[in-house]
């Protein structure tokens, strides 16, 4: 009977356990819907602001602006993208691994945004120069502090090179670890740029240069100035939207697969109990047969 108590009280557990991932799973499931139409609809946003800043360069000298030319420093600088809560998956462990097999140094500089990547910083000793919290709604402004900050430190020759490192958000199943350069600003990344991907008519996406016609004003060395700063701004923002889809569609996967996982322990767990109360009530019903041969 003890043994039967004991399956019992498994059962009750695992079952409740698997009402609580089931909660869980819905609310990232909301979340998740809202978080992925954030991501996809600032896609298009960046792209012609990339392009804007494609149509830009050839009017300007390129070497004049520090933001797109090196300061000699060697040391690099990081802004490391992951979650505040666990029970996502191995999305946040994914960075890590990338960033381990990326060659940063001892030397490098982290900017981190989640208590994931600040524990990991700080657990591998490494600098760790600004901290900001994982907030439930993105905002502009963050994207702001974070790209003044960066900015300010390559500008004062703190750091040569900054890069990005997020979970870009591909679809519910799948966010892939991504690296991306920041500053100086990758100009063959903007320049290899043709046709944005999100765009429904390929056609209308793969418009050539002599199909297209800007009006720079006031004049393109002024313009460049804002353009740079707003297009890391932009880079910045849209990998926290980014983020934060990634986050929610791994946590509703998770949690989607933990449930599972539960219901099915359940299910074995009630076979087991229902075999040894049988091996019970048998083992009874054979010594009540066995005393009853006996006293005849």
């Amino acid at each position: 009977m003890a043994i039967t108590r004991e399956l019992r009280r498994r059962i009750k557990s695992v079952k409740n356990t698997a009402q609580i991932t089931k909660a869980m799973q819905m609310v990232a499931a909301t979340k998740m819907r809202r978080a992925q139409n954030q991501a996809l609809n600032g896609r298009p946003y960046s792209f012609n602001l990339s392009s804007a800043l494609k149509r830009l360069l050839p009017l300007i000298n390129i070497e004049s602006h520090p933001l797109l030319s090196g300061n000699g420093s060697g040391t690099q600088g990081v802004i490391l993208l992951s979650t505040d809560k666990s029970l996502c998956g191995a999305l946040n462990t994914n960075l890590f691994r990338l960033l381990l097999s990326s060659g940063i140094t001892s030397g490098t500089a982290f900017y981190t945004v989640g208590k994931k990547g600040r524990n990991f910083v700080a657990r591998s000793g490494r600098n760790l120069l600004a901290d900001f919290e994982n907030l439930d709604t993105v905002t502009f402004r963050q994207a702001v502090q974070l790209s003044k900050l960066v900015t300010d430190s390559f500008l004062n020759g703190e750091i040569g090179e900054a890069y990005l490192v997020y979970p870009q958000f591909i679809s519910t199943l799948r966010q892939e670890p991504t690296k991306v350069k920041l500053l100086p600003v990758d100009l063959e990344s903007i320049i290899a740029s043709n046709a944005r991907p999100e765009s429904k008519d390929p056609g209308q996406a793969r418009m050539t240069e002599t199909q297209k016609e800007f009006i720079f004003e006031p004049d393109p060395d002024k313009l460049l100035d804002y353009i740079l700063v707003h297009h890391i701004q932009i880079k910045i923002y849209q990998a926290l939207l980014e983020t934060k889809a990634s986050e929610h569609s791994a946590r509703m996967v998770a949690m989607q697969n933990a449930t599972d996982n539960a219901l099915e322990l359940v299910s074995d767990l009630t076979l087991t109990y229902n075999q040894t109360r049988q091996d019970a009530i048998t083992k009874e019903l054979l010594e009540i047969t066995t005393a009853t041969m006996a006293m005849q």
